[in-house]
């Protein structure tokens, strides 16, 4: 079963993508370089050349900031099985299915916030960014029972 967040891109292509996602910290990040600009202008210093680095380091670290966040926000799980896969933003706006698929290890809910084992990474999802936050926790839930079974199979004594 496939389940996508509230953050899958949908068809949306990857350099629209990485366009809206810096979009707004690199207006942020080229905002406080020309209020300080402005700024030191108005004191009468020397800015042409604090101001053109200024510049380029804002945008490359905001630049950074937003491709990053593709990267780590989770938009969605493919649960086949005693394994599942994870996909960021990024992953889920691209051809193909190249994220790996994990066994899943353990499957908990508490307080609204469901926490999965996949290998040896835990997942943290939140009931607000899931759509079908319930299937997606019944899903995960056989899965974990259905890999402890296939553990419990290939430990016991022949």
């Amino acid at each position: 079963m496939t389940f996508h967040s509230r953050y899958h891109p949908g068809a949306v292509s990857r350099p629209y993508l990485a366009f809206q996602a810096q979009s707004r910290p690199v207006a942020l990040a080229l905002l406080f370089v020309m209020t300080v600009g402005l700024s030191a202008a108005l004191l009468g210093e020397t800015i042409l050349w604090p101001f053109v680095g200024g510049t380029a380091a804002a945008y490359a670290l905001a630049a950074l900031y937003g491709q990053s966040t593709l990267h780590r926000t989770v938009a969605e799980v493919d649960v086949r099985g005693p394994f599942a896969a994870v996909r960021s933003v990024w992953e889920a706006a691209g051809e193909g299915d190249d994220a790996p698929r994990e066994p899943v290890v353990s499957a908990r809910l508490a307080h609204g916030v469901f926490e999965v084992g996949l290998g040896d990474t835990v997942h943290t999802f939140l009931r607000d960014d899931w759509p079908e936050f319930d299937a997606l926790v019944a899903a995960f839930r056989d899965s974990a029972r259905e890999a402890d079974l296939l553990l419990a199979l290939a430990t016991r004594p022949a």
